[in-house]
């Protein structure tokens, strides 16, 4: 069986050779064929040199390089595609995951009807650690999820890419994003190294990007299954809601005799709700006309791909 571990990197020069020793070395414990996939995200140091040189060697090692840096979501696309392997493992190149004691890990938690394992770090100590409590509760609320550890290294077989769709800064949803379409995650132990050298390019900065990505992965999520739902539901409560307010000023006049000159406010205020309402039952209908051509074209795609 061939895995594909891809590690995408910037700047982190004086990790790579020691990273790919132990790579090399998981493999063979693992007991499978290894291919190191590097993306260098736009490193100004020799990074991209060492790998080069381990190349010449190693031929199992291939390198795809951008020409500045876009991002680790856009390093993610571009290493998924290359990747050839049954299974693919994501790593890190700051060596906080070992490769030789993680690979075998990862692959040996694959069995029947595993489709995504991750590794929950243990013995973590740095001062993300309540950060990222908090960034998995809240993906354990929002997405239904009982992991306790999303966001590191993960292994998913290769037709999770097929479903795999990341844009701005997702890559910190791609367990969730599979989950919702159905492919099931388990979590295994292994051990948490403090970085040797370089530093750290996630900080405090991203929590409140971290916090809007994930309302909006799960807007999108359950957008595309059912737009109306959302829109629908919004609508309807606000087309009640107008329908009820006239009814109780028509009470108020008819039954209880106040002079309607003082409700005018009101009467303003409902008929803003009920054409509001109105507004969101018909863009639910939209959502559901667009994800249903969106639904068609893929389609066409898959058969295409087929042929």
């Amino acid at each position: 069986m061939l895995v594909s571990v891809f590690i995408p990197f910037c700047n982190e020069e004086k990790n790579l050779a020691e990273i790919i020793e132990r790579t090399e070395k998981g493999g063979i414990e693992a007991g499978v064929d290894i291919e190191l996939v590097f993306v260098d995200d736009g490193s100004t140091d020799g990074g991209a040199d060492v790998v080069e040189n381990a190349m010449k060697e190693r031929p199992w090692i291939r390198l795809f390089r951008h020409r500045k840096n876009k991002g680790l979501t856009e390093a993610m696309n571009t290493g998924f595609k290359e990747c050839r392997g049954e299974i693919i493992v994501f790593l890190p190149a700051d060596l906080e995951s070992y490769p030789d004691e993680d690979i075998p890990a990862l692959i040996k938690a694959f069995g029947p009807g595993v489709d995504i394992v991750c590794g929950n770090r243990k013995k973590r100590r740095e001062f993300k650690v309540f950060l990222s409590k908090v960034y998995n509760e809240i993906s354990r609320f929002l997405f239904g999820i009982s992991l306790s550890d999303m966001n590191w290294i993960k292994a998913f077989r290769r037709e999770c890419l097929e479903d795999l769709e990341l844009r701005s800064d997702w890559h910190r949803f791609i367990v969730q994003i599979l989950h919702a379409k159905g492919y099931n995650a388990v979590e295994v132990p292994v051990m948490w190294h403090k970085r040797k050298s370089g530093h750290s390019h996630f900080g405090f900065k991203r929590i409140p990007i971290s916090f809007f990505d994930s309302i909006a992965v799960k807007f999108i999520l359950t957008f595309t299954k059912a737009p109306m739902r959302i829109f629908g539901s919004i609508g309807f409560i606000q087309f009640f809601s107008a329908l009820l307010i006239v009814a109780w000023m028509l009470y108020d006049q008819f039954v209880l005799g106040n002079p309607v000159f003082r409700m005018r406010p009101l009467l303003y205020f409902s008929l803003g709700l009920f054409l509001s309402g109105l507004i969101f039952i018909f863009m639910g209908f939209l959502a559901e006309l667009i994800v249903s051509i969106r639904d068609d074209i893929r389609k066409i795609k898959d058969d295409r791909g087929k042929k």
